[in-house]
């Protein structure tokens, strides 16, 4: 079966489009990537934060991440500039209150020193693990996100989702991101 086809835009066209609560989903040419890729089409999941209320930061595009150093809040613009493989942007419909739910709990996480959840990724390796919200690995925290908001539920088998099963999961639209230097 062929691969549905997804739109690519450069990053400069995108920006303005990309809103807190989108996803950012990656596929990794390392070595660890390409094995995580064995099981899921994508290696790793992060969540979109915009400040509108913040001038300076209006258009900045923050993700929170789950690494192996636990939830951190990164651009995406330096993401893209240093990164080997290719990025997708997930899109989701999230209204003005889920927003602001999504970034008090991210950032309230993310300044919660919550772990890496290194368990659950090796167990995902054979067979789903349950959603766990006091360490995260990356699918699971952009998952848990949507669902504090409001924008989704648990599902009812309460595993949480690998990289890969989040456009199947949530009704989005899937864009190819393309890394070019920002125009003058």
């Amino acid at each position: 079966m062929a691969e549905k086809q997804i739109a690519r835009l450069p990053y400069y066209t995108a920006r303005p489009h990309i809103k807190t609560g989108d996803a950012i989903l990656w596929k990794g040419n390392g070595l660890i990537s390409r094995l995580i890729r064995l099981w899921t089409p994508f290696s790793h999941a992060s969540l979109v934060l915009r400040f509108k209320r913040h001038d300076t930061l209006q258009d900045r595009v923050f993700l929170v991440e789950a690494l192996t150093s636990g939830l951190e809040l990164r651009l995406l613009s330096k993401r893209l500039e240093h990164y080997n493989g290719r990025a997708y942007w997930f899109h989701i419909d999230v209204d003005e209150k889920a927003e602001s739910a999504i970034i008090d709990y991210a950032l309230t996480m993310c300044a919660s020193g919550i772990p890496y959840d290194y368990g659950s990724l090796i167990k995902n390796i054979f067979g789903r693990v349950s959603a766990d919200a006091t360490r995260f690995f990356c699918s699971e925290f952009v998952f848990n996100t949507w669902v504090e908001a409001g924008i989704l539920s648990m599902p009812p088998s309460g595993k949480a989702p690998r990289p890969g099963d989040i456009p199947k999961w949530v009704r989005g639209i899937l864009t190819e991101l393309e890394w070019h230097p920002e125009p003058e």
